[in-house]
Formats: structure tokens, sequence, C-alpha cells
């Protein structure tokens, strides 16, 4: 349905750009895992004791100095309100307040178009919590970062800012923004320009997604708590625990690449890619793993993964 004599197009009607998109594998002498992996986004971001590094990539995105977002920032509770009392659990990948604002950031190695709807309903369900201020009750600003290890053809920002506003650029409401990150289209600015043409921001993120350790190094270039990210993956990677975990998703992953959905998809064969993908998802329940983190490998919704059991 549109609005009668409005011609747009949208963001997913685009051509997929598949160049530089990052594959998560088995790691080699030298490297660390990739935030992209969604055992190491777990270990470095979701963890109270780890909150500065979330923190310093956030104060490159955010009107705040990194001290006083750090003075500030509280990891909560990353559950999104159910619909219904009947509905399981949905949980975010990382959810913070700072100043009575929630921060999200949602990391998505699958593009299909349900990923980013499935996003933009976590966002709106955050900032439908309601917060009470004396007698009265407000919405909750929400800053929903999405960090795509994918890109559009036609669309080079490697930063793309979502606003409610007229066609006058006038905001309906600050309250809702979706801020894309695209990785590829940041490794693809780093291989064709070098080193001397990211900034700041761009640096902190590509040596967070980034596995070689010797590249991180070259782009924080004397960040300290930059520094002590880099070598604190190091010895996560190093733990017995996480490698086992992490041998599981690389596999996993893999398994998903071999199936070829995606490609399939782009070729129309919907039924072969749908039995595909639910298969994928039946071996990643019987090696227990969270069905937040299936969806997100697979592009099903959790009630489709749910029915699966």
């Amino acid at each position: 349905m549109k609005i009668r004599g409005e011609i747009y197009q949208e963001l997913y009607e685009l051509e997929k750009d598949k160049e530089q998109v990052f594959s998560i594998k088995e790691l080699n002498k030298g490297e660390k895992a990739s935030l992209l992996s969604d055992i190491m986004f777990k270990s470095m971001f979701q963890n109270d004791e780890r909150i500065r590094y979330s923190c310093r990539l956030l104060s490159h995105l955010l009107d705040m100095e990194y001290k006083e977002l750090l003075s500030k920032i509280k990891l909560v509770k990353n559950d999104v309100n159910k619909k219904y009392n009947t509905d399981k659990n949905e949980r975010c990948d990382y959810v913070a307040e700072i100043d009575g604002s929630i921060i999200n950031i949602e990391i998505n190695n699958n593009s299909s178009v349900t990923t980013m709807e499935r996003n933009l309903e976590y966002a709106s369900r955050l900032y439908a919590k309601k917060t009470k201020v004396g007698t009265k009750y407000r919405y909750t600003q929400t800053i929903q970062f999405n960090i795509n290890n994918f890109a559009f053809k036609g669309n080079e920002d490697i930063i793309d800012i979502y606003y409610m506003q007229n066609k006058r650029l006038i905001k309906l409401t600050s309250k809702i923004i979706i801020v894309n990150i695209y990785v590829p289209k940041l490794r693809q600015k780093y291989y064709n320009e070098g080193i001397d043409s990211l900034n700041e921001l761009e640096r902190c993120i590509l040596a967070l997604i980034e596995p070689n350790i010797k590249l991180s190094e070259e782009l924080i270039m004397g960040d300290k708590v930059m520094e002590d990210y880099v070598k604190e993956a190091v010895e996560v990677c190093s733990e017995e625990s996480f490698g086992e975990s992490y041998d599981k998703e690389v596999a996993l992953q893999e398994q998903a690449r071999n199936d070829g959905y995606e490609e399939g998809l782009s070729a129309g064969v919907e039924e072969g890619i749908l039995s595909s993908k639910k298969e994928i998802a039946l071996s990643m329940l019987k090696e227990k793993i969270d069905v937040n983190v299936i969806a997100k490998c697979t592009g099903l919704s959790l009630e489709e993964i749910n029915n699966l059991q």
C-alpha cells in the first residue's frame, strides 16, 4: 500500500553488494574473533566488566564524550516487551541506558528483509517501554545501531541515519533513530584508499571487526581503551570454552553458506530456500543454540523456529 502520488524506493529493493562481506571462519595464528561473531559479541559487549569497550564505540557515534558516557551508561535487560502473554521472550543483542535514552546495538550477518524488519520491531518495542516521570508517563527515546555485514548497490554511505521526517526534513520525532553501519563499505574504503583515509569511528569499527591482530593494533593508533580491547579479545579467544563455542558457530555458518540459501533467494527458488533454512535451524536447535542466534543466522522468525521444536 502506498500514498497516492508518492513515488519512492525502499532500501531493501536495492541490489545486494556482495563485495567485502566478512565470513566468520576458523581463526589462524595472529587472528582474533571478529565482533560480527555472536559468541565474540556476547563475550566483549554483553558484559558489565567490559562495558568500556562498547562505550568507546558509542563515544564516536553519540554526542557525548567517552568519560561522561562511561559514568552514565548502564547495561539493562535485553528482553523486548512481549506482544502477547503467550509469546516467548525475544532478546536484542545489546541494550543500554544513558540519561533515560535506550541504546540498542544489533549485529546482522543475514541480509534478509525479515532480519531488518525484526530489528525495526525491536526498536519500536523498546521505544514503547513507558517511563513514569512524576505523575506522567513518557515514551523512551531509542537509538538503534545496526552493524550490518552486508551492503546495497547504489547506497555508498558507510553510516546511514534514518529519522521519521517529512520531505522538508522536519522531524516528526527524534525518539526513534535507526543507524545502519555497513561493514563491507568500510572494508572497501580501507582496501581502496588505505588506513589514512579512515576517521576515528571507522578505525574503531574496523578494529572490532577485522580478525588480523596486527591490523587492529595499527588502526587504534594509541587509543588506550582499544589497545585493551585487542589484548583482552586475544585472551578471550585462547580460552577453551570460547574456542568450543566459536568452532560450533563457524561450522553452522559454513553449513548455511554451503546450502546457499541466499543465492537461491536471488534466483527465486523460495520453496527450496525455506526448506534449507529449516534444516539449518533444526541442526542448530539440536546443538542447543539460542533461538535468537538461529533467527539471525537463518532469517527465520522466532515463531517459525519454535514451530520446528
